[in-house]
């Protein structure tokens, strides 16, 4: 008889724009043995594919036009089809955007979701600082982008799925001391 495959445990994180959710995602893959995916990756993949810039802009349009077509859960799919492919024991999924991604993210996966969340203005001088192309060039932009896109993720309803919530307005170490905390709830051991 085969032993069964143990299932992989796979975090989640969502956040809105330049929250830490990359920074936590690189923190767990580096302490914990976390292996990160990082879902507009596959977006920017899917533009480059069609010659095109990965501007914010288009990465939304982008993921509407995939979602229409492919469902709204998409893009956890592909990441579900990476962490098969690949065989991970452990996942971090950086960039859950929308309700449906994370309540199947929780269903499916078994998904512990970490929410970060920080001060507009630090996040919007996180953005700034590291300089992606369409990011916005003022902080009223800045708000106005990131109002939109709350309102497109409705991510009032989304960050309700969260199991733990990290206020990421201090510096870096301040937040891996909170993943630290998290990781000791779930007994995760260091890697």
């Amino acid at each position: 008889m085969k032993k069964a495959e143990a299932k992989p445990y796979v975090l989640g994180i969502i956040g809105p724009i330049a929250s830490g959710k990359d920074a936590a995602a690189d923190y767990l893959a580096k302490k914990y043995g976390f292996r990160k995916i990082v879902l507009s990756n596959f977006l920017r993949q899917e533009a480059k594919a069609r010659g095109h810039q990965p501007s914010r802009e288009y990465l939304r349009k982008l993921q509407a036009e995939l979602r229409k077509k492919n469902g709204n859960d998409f893009l956890l799919r592909k990441a579900v089809e990476s962490i098969e492919k690949n065989r991970y024991e452990r996942a971090v999924i950086s960039g859950l955007r929308q309700y449906d991604e994370c309540d199947e993210a929780k269903k499916k996966l078994k998904a512990k979701i970490i929410l970060l969340d920080a001060d507009p203005f630090i996040r919007f001088m996180r953005a700034k600082k590291r300089g992606r192309k369409g990011f916005s060039s003022t902080y009223e932009q800045f708000l106005h982008q990131d109002a939109i896109e709350s309102a497109l993720f409705q991510f009032h309803k989304t960050q309700k799925l969260a199991d733990f919530r990290i206020i990421n307005s201090k510096d870096i170490k301040e937040m891996q001391k909170s993943i630290d905390a998290i990781a000791k709830k779930l007994k995760l051991k260091k890697k």
